[in-house]
This record gives structure tokens, sequence and C-alpha cells, in this order.
């Protein structure tokens, strides 16, 4: 069969067509700018810049593509794509990329979904690493670069086993997890997020409770967390097990910073020992765990500073990933460089965004303009408002992407430590200065 994937520049997404190919799927893809660091393991001739219709043309067999696998935003932003216009014309099937994992790529295989509004990634990545380690020979699918792999994902060599585990970052917008049907679920915590979405926490809520209903073996899940706690419940009238990891929280050091990282090796601890690994062989896999791309992620220097880049745009992440920050650096000069990401984000989560910088503990904070991701800027809401709202001297507005290296060169010193942070391109800025120098 041969799939098209609108939309394969997605860290998910590119994933998702790399499994498949490596599954026997014939692939080719396309998006705005599909050449990216998430696509160089397919040909160029796979991938086409922009959305037309002929990427749907048939050949001397018939038709070419026989599923259209399509990032879940296009249908609320870009309903007349030509190429959704194409595929309904002609009567080839359109899935999102994740239904199309669910339903070809985890088929008959030990799913091991996580989900939570935060951590995530993190936490998929350590049990992927763990199954590594443990001679299980996962196959493995993320939204992030690993760097010991160099890739979002990591292909199982197994053909024919007991077990063919599946370790999936299981993201809950738009319901896309509802599309697995894990063995083993782990859900980190629960907060209000994705407001294009999700009208309130009740609905994030009520779309994790599903996502548990499916599971057919074990849930892990973090119950000191009220709302993670409360989801759960729903689970007492079935035959679920449900263990709490919040009551094993590991005594082990880990390489990556934080005391969230240790609640995320901790999840990832009695994962290990539901599949009955070696608790010692468990340990030394997450002591070693090194972290993925663009969480808490050291990208180089620039005058003698050091830059990092971090993927948070939520107030929780800022928050906790600035006080790992200061406790890693007790005593240097911290700089955030902040993104707001999507309008509507900004606008539901204001006041959690004030609150979250007027207690940061750095010592500067500039906020770029607001990263548009798939929405259409409204006029409703602005960085600057944000930064007056904060009214925080330390925090200033620093303009768009093109203005913001210019007037922050000048600002960094030897010695300092520079965050750039967001789900947008600020980690394009950071790799652009560290490179500025050589």
């Amino acid at each position: 069969m041969k799939v098209h994937f609108l939309g394969i520049g997605g860290s998910g997404a590119s994933a998702a067509a790399a499994i498949a190919q490596a599954q026997g799927f014939e692939i080719t893809g396309c998006d705005l700018e599909p050449h990216n660091e998430f696509t160089t393991h397919f040909k160029k001739s796979q991938l086409s810049k922009g959305h037309d219709s002929k990427h749907l043309d048939c050949n001397l067999e018939g038709y070419s593509v026989d599923i259209l696998a399509v990032t879940p935003a296009i249908f609320s932003l870009d309903p007349d794509n030509p190429e959704l216009v194409e595929a309904k014309k002609k009567n080839i099937p359109v899935l999102t990329w994740q239904q199309f994992v669910g339903e070809y790529l985890t088929k008959d295989k030990f799913v091991i979904a996580v989900a939570g509004t935060h951590g995530k990634t993190t936490t998929t990545a350590m049990i992927g690493q763990l199954l590594e380690d443990a001679n299980l020979d996962p196959t493995v699918l993320l939204g992030a670069i690993n760097p010991k792999w160099g890739t979002n994902y990591r292909l199982s060599e197994q053909t024919t086993s007991d077990r063919n585990y599946f370790v999936i970052e299981a993201d809950e917008f738009n319901d896309n997890f509802l599309a697995i049907t894990p063995d083993i679920s782990v859900v980190t915590n629960i907060e209000m997020d994705h407001p294009e979405y999700f009208k309130n926490l009740e609905a994030v809520k009520s779309s994790f409770q599903k996502f548990l209903l499916q599971t057919k073996g074990t849930i892990i899940a973090n119950l000191s967390d009220p709302v993670v706690k409360q989801t759960s419940n729903v689970q007492t009238r079935s035959v679920h097990s449900i263990i709490d990891y919040s009551k094993y929280l590991i005594d082990f050091s880990l390489q990556i910073p934080g005391e969230f990282n240790k609640w995320n090796a901790s999840a990832a601890y009695q994962v290990g020992l539901i599949l009955r690994l070696n608790p010692q062989i468990i340990q030394k896999s997450l002591s070693n765990y090194t972290g993925v791309g663009r969480r808490f992620e050291y990208i180089g220097k620039f005058k003698g500073a050091e830059i990092y880049s971090d993927f948070g745009h939520h107030p929780t992440e800022i928050k906790v990933t600035m006080e790992a920050a200061r406790q890693k650096f007790p005593n240097q000069r911290i700089i955030l460089i902040y993104q707001p990401h999507m309008f509507s984000r900004t606008k539901a989560l204001f006041n959690d965004f004030v609150q979250v910088f007027k207690n940061l503990p750095l010592d500067k904070t500039f906020v770029m303009d607001i990263y548009p991701s798939r929405e259409m800027d409204t006029g409703l809401i602005t960085s600057k408002q944000l930064v007056k709202a904060i009214n925080k001297e330390s925090v200033i507005y620093i303009g768009n992407t093109n203005q913001t290296l210019d007037k922050l060169k000048p600002e960094i010193k030897d010695g300092d430590i520079v965050f750039f942070m967001s789900a947008g391109d600020t980690d394009y800025l950071a790799k652009k200065l560290t490179s500025s120098l050589n």
C-alpha cells in the first residue's frame, strides 16, 4: 500500500511515516517546508513542497495513493485543501496520521502509550531506551529527536515475537490518542491545554477517561495529581489494575536535571517492573538516560555564554524548567527568551502565564511575538499585553523572530546561561546564535 502523508514535516507524522516505510508501506509526503531535521531519512524524491492535488495522481495500475494520512489540524484550518478535495473525489480513504498508526502500525503489537499534559516525550523516550537496554527491541514513536538514535523514532529488528513492543507518545489534542488501544497506559499529569480544541478542563478530563477505558492491561498514573486521580476513578468500574507511581519515586540520581524528571523516571521504572525486568537493568538504563532534543537541550556557546533550547510552552512547563535551571546554575546569570505558542493558549492561560513570569527565578526574560502555529491572528491578544500585565522590570518585550537575535546579542555576557523556550521557532534561533561565531 502507498500512503501519502499530508504534513510529513511534523515531529510525529514524520516518525509515523518512517516506521510505516520500515514495515513495508510505500511512502510519499508533503508539507509547506518538508525538508527539516525530522525528514532527513527520506529521499528527496519522496517529499514535495506545498499541497497539490497532483500528489494523488494515478499511475498505470490505478490510483497510486491508497491512504491519505493527514495532520489533524488540516480539517479545521484548511478544509478545502486540494489534496483533501482530490482524495474525496477519488474515494481515497483519509485518516489522521494517528488513526493510521492505530489501525495499521500498532496492529498485533504490545502497545505502551504515554499520555499527559507534560512529560510524555521524556517518559516515552525513557521507556523506549529501557526496553532497548533490556534487549526487548522496541519500536518507538517520539515527538522529538533522541540523540542516541539520531531520529524521532526507533525501529524494531524483530519480525516475529511473542511480544513486539511498540512505545508511543500519546497526544490528547484532537482526541488523537483515542486511535490507540494500549496494553499499558501511562498518565503523567492532566492540566487545561489546547484551548483551540478543548472548551474547558472537563473536556480534557473526559478525553483522558476515554483513553484510559481503552487500556487493555495496566494503567500507571500519577495519582498525587488530583485531576489524574479524579479522571482515573472511572477505572474502579473496570478490571484494569492501576499503579500509583507517585508512591514509588526513584531514589537514585539522573543525568538530566529537574525534580519533574525523577517523576518521569519513576513512571518508566514501574513499566519495567510490569514487564518483569531486572531492577538493576532498569536503574542502570534510567541513570544513563541523557535526554531528547529540545528538552533542556544544550546547543552550544556564544561569547562564553551557554545556550540551551527547550520545548516548554505551558505555564507549568516554564515554571518547573526554569526552577530546574536555577537549581543547576545557582550562581550564574540566567536569561530566558520566551516565545508564546498560539493565540488561543496565550489568551486562555493568560493569568497563569502572568503569575509564573512574575515569580520566575531569572535575571532577565525577553518575550517574543506569539508564534501562530495553526492559528490566525485575531488581534485579541499580543505579547506586549502579556509583558505589560507581568509588570516586572526584568521582563521585556523583544519583538518578532527577525528582530530577536540582533537585539539579544548585546545583552549576552560571558558566563551567562541563556534559554530559548517555545514550541515555535526559538530552537532555530538558538542554533543560529551558536553557529554565528563559527
